[in-house]
């Protein structure tokens, strides 16, 4: 290995640990950051060390994970009767959340959890009904935000495992 590959090694490294990080802020998304290192390595040093297959598994993997809120509910994580306006209300007090409390998770998830309850009292007039709501939009956040760190991680080790097997 010359010293222009470990370079380009070590910097697509460098790159993936740094989106790895900004997976962590909630507005990131971190499986298509993660993945995008990846592909540009692979198709600068010629799918060598970053193999087809490698790309392939990784590409799958960024899909996943980042069409999470989408397939979901295929596996009964519902959205509880969590109505559209409160779904909307969600994500809306989610941006505001996070840039408001520009803590990483927290920000939004207090944002996405007063958003929902918000729209859901202002529809319904009922406590119970949008304390209920705020319970879901925190318990879908949490859910779509792990599978997709998750999704993160796994297109990370998907590099290091190609690059260290084609060595």
């Amino acid at each position: 290995m010359d010293l222009a590959e470990q370079t380009l090694i070590l910097i697509s490294a460098v790159l993936m640990i740094a989106a790895l990080i900004l997976s962590f802020v909630p507005i990131m998304p971190g499986p298509v950051l993660v993945w995008a290192v990846a592909v540009i390595f692979a198709v600068v040093e010629g799918f060598e060390r970053m193999t087809p297959a490698a790309v392939l598994v990784a590409t799958v993997v960024m899909l996943l994970g980042s069409a999470s809120d989408l397939w979901l509910p295929f596996f009964g994580i519902r959205t509880g009767s969590l109505s559209c306006l409160s779904t909307i209300g969600a994500f809306a007090g989610g941006m505001i959340g996070t840039f408001m409390i520009p803590v990483p998770i927290i920000g939004t998830l207090i944002g996405s959890v007063l958003g929902a309850l918000l729209v859901e009292f202002t529809r319904g007039r009922e406590i119970r009904r949008a304390v209920r709501a705020g319970k879901i939009a925190a318990r879908n956040y949490v859910l779509s935000y792990v599978v997709q760190l998750v999704a993160s991680v796994i297109i990370f080790v998907v590099y290091v495992v190609s690059v260290q097997t084609t060595a």
